[in-house]
């Protein structure tokens, strides 16, 4: 566990390194102050020193001054000098007394021409300095003669015209820098360095008291403390006079108080520590019961949590003693209340399934029981007594032998269990559980018959994405009232694979695009001039993993799913492009497109025909089937209407396959009518079947509309067609359907003629 998800380990956390932070800010301060005073101390002792030095180098370089001056003038040495460079002892000698005179380290002749004499060096003079003689002025300053560094005054002698010059200086030595240092009350470094041409030369130190002194060049940045003087150069060259300090000695003094302060602070942290530590498990321990009885309430498990403090915790854990009590009591309500039904107080559909699941699934049998009228009783005798009706079908369901309480799912539909070793004594089950139900049910002093039927199916495991076991029991319980049986087992091979089917119109999409969906025409044929003057647009899908679809199944899904619109928006515009590349091959034909009921009165249809680019709309037919219109008749005959209004025409579709009606059939502003196949069946001369299908053609015929025969497939049938009337015929023994390229091909080939020769002519 991380250590850091737990409220005591933060705030021990928390105090400390909020204590640490202060600690390290005080420290921070201490360090900043101390350091800038004891830094700032030995700077001003770097620059009073220096300033020391500049002052006895002045005060130096005045008493040499005055000296030289004085002994150019002496006679006794301007009369040695004049004698040139040809008596070098004499001017040795004049050197020499006055060197001493002067107490000075060095003392040079340097005549016109650049010779010089000196009594005690043999080096020669920098020809830089040479080259300062040319103004005869008097110059000092630092010069490197030999190996040392002096500081010296050169003056011109005359005699009374100039006869050379006199230099004399003093050594700039280790001595001197040594003294120099002692001057500050810090154990300084000084060091004279001459600069060269870019070069720093060390000519004179002090003698180091800590660290080997460094010039400024070779220190790392920010270790000494640095104060630079520069001299005036005889030659040329400047001289510097550099005084150092460590900076780690000029903060020495402040290390002590700094481990004072952090062994306080370790103290003080630890001591801190421990007391956060100790008040936040008073605070935690608490709250951790507190944590672990709020698991047990998720886990369905309701203890007090006792706690003696009187503080705002005790409060906390008063109050969630009261809620856990409450929460207890809405849970025990709630659960029930998910569980059963709240009107009749029985097992709903969730608890019975829930107890089923974990039953052996070998020799269960699940039933759901359906009241035959249900809707018809709930509306004679109100729905609260019809709630007691299920609740007293319930307590005799109860009294049966079944493994999981019988369950109420709503609707007039009640589900059981039991044990059966084989579909017939299941059957033989049920059989009895249907007696003892259709004994008449006392209902406020009034006896209730009560018709039932039951579907069962065998406990198993549900598929994924498959109906469940109950939902198996309901559909078997439709297909017993669909077969009118008192009960029935489920049927998967009739109940289909819904799920499969619905995927469908996820492919449906694709269909379009990659010409798995097309339309195959079918001709109708006009029975009185042999001629094919229109055809019939019908859906076909060639699936490429379920092979050909029947257009039942898939165009059904589309009308329950709503992509209906999406279909006969792509059918209409496909056949208006086919009917127009005909036309443009030389074969004008009238197209014929089948509408589904379920977008008559809604809007769409109408907005369809708004975007069907077509030269002669009187050429494109919708056929619509009579039942569609007696849904909504208003509103389908004012969508019909509007289709007229547009120029096409329409087709009343499958007349005669169910009870038709002449009430909607004159509604509906139809130009054709067209016969269902299921006329046609049995269809002979002088038969009962031609009399009504004679009469049908003459009822469309009285309401001016023309007469379509579908399901032709002999020529038998397609001449009875002919006698009595019927203007055009489609079926197999015409055309099959084909697709658009096969249709042109079949109506350019030359054909015989559909009737024999002495039909045609009678």
């Amino acid at each position: 566990m991380n250590l850091f998800t737990r409220l005591r380990t933060k705030l021990t956390f928390f105090y400390s390194a909020l204590f640490a932070l202060i600690m390290m800010t005080v420290a921070g301060g201490v360090y900043s102050m101390i350091s800038t005073n004891a830094i700032g101390s030995a700077r001003a002792q770097l620059e009073a020193t220096s300033a020391a030095f500049q002052r006895l180098e002045t005060l130096q370089i005045e008493q040499l001054r005055e000296n030289v001056q004085i002994s150019s003038r002496d006679f006794g040495f301007r009369s040695a000098i004049s004698l040139g460079p040809s008596e070098p002892e004499t001017i040795r000698s004049a050197l020499a007394n006055l060197r001493l005179r002067m107490n000075a380290d060095v003392a040079y002749v340097i005549f016109p021409d650049g010779t010089s004499i000196s009594d005690t060096l043999s080096a020669a003079l920098p020809a830089s300095m040479i080259d300062t003689l040319s103004d005869g002025n008097e110059h000092e300053g630092g010069v490197v003669l030999g190996q040392s560094a002096y500081r010296a005054v050169l003056s011109p002698v005359f005699a009374p015209n100039l006869v050379g010059w006199i230099l004399v200086g003093n050594r700039l030595d280790d001595s001197q820098m040594q003294a120099l240092v002692t001057l500050s009350s810090i154990p300084i470094q000084a060091e004279l360095l001459l600069l060269e041409g870019g070069r720093q030369i060390p000519v004179a130190r002090s003698t180091p008291s800590a660290p080997e002194p460094r010039s400024a060049a070779s220190a790392p940045e920010g270790q000494l403390l640095q104060q630079t003087l520069r001299l005036p150069g005889l030659a040329g060259d400047e001289m510097e006079l550099e005084l150092s300090f460590p900076r780690e000695l000029a903060l020495q003094p402040m290390w002590s108080l700094l481990r004072v302060l952090a062994v306080i602070g370790a103290l003080g942290l630890a001591l801190l520590s421990i007391a956060a530590w100790l008040l936040a498990r008073s605070i935690t321990s608490p709250l951790a019961r507190l944590e672990q009885a709020t698991r047990d309430v998720e886990d369905g498990t309701y203890q007090a949590v006792e706690l003696s403090s009187s503080d705002e915790i005790g409060r906390l854990a008063n109050s969630f003693n009261l809620m856990t009590e409450a929460i207890e009591e809405r849970t025990h309500t709630i659960t029930h209340q998910a569980l059963h039904d709240r009107e009749t107080g029985l097992p709903n559909r969730a608890f019975f399934e829930e107890r089923l699941t974990g039953l052996p699934p070998s020799d269960v049998v699940v039933s759901v029981v359906g009241i035959d009228r249900f809707q018809p009783i709930r509306d004679a005798i109100g729905y609260a007594q019809t709630a007691e009706l299920i609740k007293a079908i319930g307590a005799r369901l109860g009294l049966l032998e079944t493994v999981v309480p019988p369950a109420d799912l709503s609707g007039g539909l009640l589900a059981v269990a039991f044990q059966a070793p084989s579909d017939e004594d299941a059957e033989n089950w049920l059989a009895h559980l249907l007696d003892v139900l259709e004994q008449p049910v006392d209902i406020a002093g009034q006896k209730i018959d009560v018709m039932a039927r039951a579907g069962f199916v065998r406990n198993s495991v549900t598929e994924a994405n498959g109906p469940t076991v109950v939902e198996k029991a309901a559909i078997a319980l439709d297909q017993a009232r669909g077969a009118f049986a008192k009960t029935g087992l489920f049927d998967a091979k009739s109940y289909g694979d819904p799920v499969a089917n619905l995927s469908l119109m996820g492919d449906m999409l694709t269909g379009f695009e990659n010409g798995d969906i097309f339309l195959a025409y079918q001709p109708k044929l006009n029975l009185q001039t042999q001629k094919i003057e229109s055809v019939e647009a019908l859906l076909r899908w060639r699936h490429p993993q379920r092979g050909m679809i029947r257009p039942d199944i898939f165009v059904t899904m589309a009308e329950n799913t709503g992509h209906i619109r999406a279909l006969t928006e792509w059918v209409a515009q496909r056949a208006v492009a086919d009917q127009r590349t005909l036309a443009d091959s030389g074969l004008p034909l009238r197209f014929s497109i089948n509408v589904s009921g379920r977008q008559l009165g809604d809007g769409s249809l109408i907005e369809l025909l708004d975007t069907l680019e077509v030269s002669s709309p009187d050429q494109l037919c919708f056929e619509i089937t009579e039942t569609a219109v007696m849904g909504d008749p208003d509103n389908a005959v004012s969508d019909m209407r509007a289709i007229c209004e547009h120029g096409f025409s329409i087709s009343i579709d499958d007349y005669g396959s169910g009870l038709s009606s002449l009430a909607y059939l004159k509604m509906i502003p139809a130009q054709e009518l067209k016969i269902d196949r299921s006329l046609l069946l049995g269809l002979a001369p002088q038969s009962r079947e031609a009399f009504m299908l004679r009469s049908t053609v003459e009822l469309g015929h009285g309401l001016g509309m023309k007469v379509v025969a579908e399901g032709v497939e002999d020529v038998e049938t397609l001449e009875i067609l002919r006698d009595v009337g019927c203007d055009l015929a489609q079926g197999y023994f015409i055309c099959r359907p084909v697709p658009l390229a096969d249709l042109t091909d079949w109506l350019k080939q030359e054909r015989p003629a559909f009737l024999p020769e002495a039909r045609l002519s009678a």
